[in-house]
């Protein structure tokens, strides 16, 4: 796993991905100053006492809040950069690394993007879920960041395995690989999160994270059902 992330940063000088990489720093940073606008506005929605002492106070604290708030979502809102750039990262990084495999089918665009609508939802809900034992977690030695990144590690993972994989593998295959290898993605998972949580370094996890997963796809235990290669070669699109 650690080597797969180094060959996926070292790859962030390929011209190939330049272009990728502003355009999805563009959209991260977008979708970031939404979910924080969004916030915003709730805040001084609610913010409507009697007191005016309360109404401060509530905007002081929900202020921080906010902040805090958007740096726990973030990984949230690349789920939706990742299922727009994936396909052309992946085929980036294949064609680099591993020319043998050939051109994948791909995956429906729209398709993609659902999935990380889908993803996006599911972090923010149950983020917000669990945002009260989060902050109890915090009393007890830092567990809360613990539970955070675990959560979303095994989000985050599941996302970007499926991503990389259905580009190859039915359904079917994607889950049963999954399942024999849930240990190493999650892993994965908790890296790509917890990176996605570092300030300025957050704006390229999803190149990063991409990149990185198709080099752990090529090293996973393949299902004692299945004998063939995780990537097999695909004809083309």
């Amino acid at each position: 796993m650690i080597r797969a992330f180094e060959l996926a940063v070292q790859q962030l000088g390929d011209p190939r991905l330049r272009g990728v990489i502003w355009q999805s720093l563009l959209l991260s940073l977008l979708l970031q100053a939404a979910i924080v606008g969004v916030a915003w506005w709730a805040l001084q929605s609610f913010a409507t006492f009697q007191w005016d002492w309360v109404n401060s106070a509530v905007r002081w604290l929900g202020s921080a809040a906010v902040l805090v708030l958007a740096l726990m979502l973030f990984p949230a809102s690349f789920g939706i950069v990742i299922s727009i750039f994936m396909e052309r990262i992946a085929d980036i990084v294949e064609s680099a690394h591993y020319p043998q495999l050939g051109r994948a089918r791909g995956i429906p665009v729209w398709t993609a993007i659902w999935t990380g609508v889908v993803f996006l939802i599911a972090v923010i809900a149950l983020n917000l879920v669990l945002l009260v034992p989060y902050l109890l977690a915090l009393l007890f030695f830092g567990s809360g960041a613990v539970l955070f990144y675990a959560l979303n590690g095994w989000l985050t993972a599941r996302l970007y395995y499926e991503q990389v994989a259905l580009r190859r593998l039915s359904p079917a295959e994607v889950k049963a690989w999954r399942r024999a290898n849930a240990g190493i993605l999650w892993a994965t998972g908790i890296v790509i999160a917890f990176f996605g949580t570092i300030p300025v370094v957050n704006l390229i996890v999803p190149v990063v994270g991409t990149a990185a997963m198709v080099h752990v796809a090529q090293t996973l235990t393949p299902p004692a059902a299945v004998a063939r290669p995780f990537n097999p070669p695909a004809g083309p699109r």
